[in-house]
């Protein structure tokens, strides 16, 4: 079967004047070493902006060229040269087998859905190649790239291939297992005070704060400036800020899907992130980083760890589970699944708490507000605006349900910010 190596690279666009960051594929055959071009520009115009989306990408793009070169098909033709060949059927065999061999082996990874969500990786990866000029064989108006695994006959062909014994595990039970171990839930009170308690860094607090109260992604918070321009000009530290209004405005860089969105930050939140962590651990570590760069610390970066060095999703991830394993250690009851993404998932939560109160609890017509929608797919930044929208008022209603304390704090303030929320009586 194909090698094919990854390696992470870091260089200046010629074009843009910007550093772009993000993994290329290398192929190995017959002792000699080849640059996936097609797949490695790919690579750089989807995910430049994300070292771990980037990871994950050339990790399944890397698959699926390994799963063609075990082909008959793609056997005399060189790799450099796969992408004009692949069609449909090579789509949709590849999302087969993997189910194939994942039931061979009982194993509940990967779920269907991963493997779905993977096949609609390479989907994207080459509606781009053609889109940008390279020809394939894969026709974008047809739905048979994707396998319909809810298809009985299809079931039992791939049950047949995996030699499955009759009392063994189906691909529905194991995905159901699957999801049962994933199970999504509120990140509750107490795991956040745990979570907060047992950051070493005091940037990873504030930066927790912030996301609670704005739902940006790590890769976002990590791009927030000391002191903003353009759009964003009047983006400061909170003391040099002045407030019209109880919210400003606030433009995230494409992040994911390469689209810009603009969201709404309190004016609370930022005067918690200002005395939480700009007013006094700013400059320090500021002059940290002109120490250790050579030049002084930009202000388009405003997250420095403790050395002075700026703040990487992959820190961000890093850090909170370390605060997860201290917390846990040390006799709290938080959850194994809690991470710092959970913090985007408990915005829109309290949104729609706040807004229906009592009224989610009714039919899923009665709160389909288009209002409502629109703001939570623009400060989600998600595209599927219908799907997003139902997940997270089925989480709400739940919560609704579960959480009285805490739906009651939110009834009776509903405009306070994430910080005077934590330090309230429903909270501790």
């Amino acid at each position: 079967m194909l090698q094919i190596s990854r390696l992470l690279i870091t260089y200046m666009c010629a074009m843009s004047g910007r550093m772009l960051t993000h993994y290329v594929l290398i192929a190995t055959v017959m002792n000699k070493r080849y640059m996936l071009s097609h797949a490695n520009l790919f690579l750089r115009h989807a995910t430049s902006g994300s070292t771990d989306t980037s990871s994950r990408y050339s990790n399944v793009i890397s698959m699926f060229y390994r799963y063609l070169s075990s082909l008959e098909k793609y056997q005399d033709v060189p790799v450099a040269q796969y992408h004009l060949l692949v069609d449909n059927d090579d789509l949709k065999n590849w999302q087969i087998k993997r189910n194939i061999d994942r039931l061979a082996k009982q194993s509940i990874k990967p779920s269907t859905e991963t493997i779905e969500i993977d096949a609609k990786v390479i989907y994207g990866f080459f509606y781009w190649l053609n889109d940008e000029g390279y020809p394939s064989c894969l026709n974008y108006k047809l739905e048979t790239w994707q396998p319909n695994f809810k298809n009985e006959g299809l079931l039992n062909y791939i049950k047949r291939e995996a030699k499955v014994v009759l009392s063994s595990k189906g691909i529905k039970a194991l995905d159901r297992e699957s999801r049962q171990r994933r199970a999504y839930s509120l990140i509750t009170n107490e795991e956040i005070k745990d979570l907060l308690e047992n950051f070493h860094d005091p940037v990873y607090p504030a930066m927790f704060k912030l996301a609670l109260g704005t739902a940006m992604r790590p890769m976002d918070l990590c791009e927030f400036p000391y002191a903003g321009n353009g759009f964003n000009r009047h983006i400061q530290p909170w003391d040099n800020m002045t407030f019209e209004n109880a919210t400003v405005d606030y433009r995230v860089d494409a992040s994911k899907g390469n689209k810009t969105r603009d969201i709404k930050i309190h004016r609370d939140d930022l005067e918690t992130l200002y005395k939480h962590y700009t007013k006094d651990l700013y400059a320090p570590r500021a002059e940290l980083y002109a120490k250790k760069f050579g030049k002084p610390c930009p202000p388009s970066i405003l997250f420095l760890n403790v050395d002075g060095v700026p703040v990487t999703p992959k820190m961000v991830s890093v850090r909170s589970n370390a605060a997860k394993r201290r917390a846990i250690n040390a006799g709290s009851k938080m959850r194994e699944s809690v991470c710092f993404y959970d913090s985007r998932h408990w915005w829109p939560t309290v949104f729609l708490i706040k807004r229906f109160k009592s009224g989610l609890l009714g039919q899923l017509s009665e709160v389909r507000d288009a209002a409502a929608m629109q703001v939570l797919k623009t400060q989600m930044g998600h595209a599927k605006l219908q799907t997003t929208y139902e997940h997270y008022v089925d989480v709400a209603r739940v919560v609704l349900l579960a959480h009285e304390g805490f739906v009651h704090e939110l009834y009776a303030n509903p405009d306070q910010s994430v910080d005077q929320f934590l330090e309230s009586p429903a909270f501790g």
